[in-house]
């Protein structure tokens, strides 16, 4: 597995998320800030879980945005078959905070993940997100990435990183989405964008764990 951490989702995530689950009894946190310049419209999503055993990781979630909010309670899966490929999914029942706790919708996601070169500095990742809502159009769309990691001192490394998304219908222009995360031991720092060819682009800071 690269070094990243970043082991949930939402259903407009651009950053690249990993098979592997946080580990037995390890804490793992998440939080990030998206804003578009030039517009009114800024998002924060945090997920806090813990690692149940090798493979399970339950934990709940945050995400809100211009006039919503929804918590999810999410229980994630994650095998490392070898260092070529690695199989993770998870599942998230969302709930309007703003409409009584309503089910809003259900986010499915599978993600793949494995070393390009013997060492496992090269590496790809694929994220397949499914997401059926209530009292609207169900949707199915894929990430694709490439990153490198480059070793620094003291247990540091940086990993640039691009790739596409997509939906599976091909019904709109392909994006591309890149970034970078720098890793101090266990916590890692993101900065990351996608929308670049928009009147406005997305941009996200973020910050995890795991202890």
């Amino acid at each position: 597995m690269a070094s990243g951490l970043l082991f949930t989702i939402k259903a407009t995530a651009q950053l690249p998320y990993f098979a592997a689950t946080v580990g037995d009894g390890k804490l793992y946190g998440y939080s990030s800030v998206k804003w578009r310049p030039g517009t009114n419209r800024q998002e924060t999503y945090t997920t806090f879980q813990y690692g149940v055993g090798k493979h399970f990781a339950p934990g709940i979630d945050l995400y809100t945005g211009p006039r919503c909010a929804y918590w999810g309670a999410l229980i994630r899966y994650g095998h490392e078959i070898n260092k070529w490929i690695n199989v993770g999914a998870e599942v998230i029942p969302s709930f309007n905070l703003n409409d009584s706790f309503r089910f809003s919708y259900l986010s499915s996601a599978l993600y793949m993940n494995g070393a390009i070169t013997r060492d496992g500095r090269l590496f790809w990742c694929s994220n397949t997100w499914w997401t059926v809502k209530d009292g609207a159009e169900n949707t199915i769309s894929n990430n694709e990435y490439i990153g490198y990691t480059f070793t620094l001192k003291n247990g540091h490394a940086i990993t640039p990183m691009a790739g596409t998304i997509h939906s599976w219908k091909f019904d709109q222009d392909v994006d591309v989405t890149a970034g970078f995360y720098y890793t101090i031991k266990n916590w890692n720092i993101y900065v990351w964008g996608n929308d670049f060819l928009k009147s406005h682009l997305r941009l996200i800071v973020g910050i995890d764990f795991a202890l």
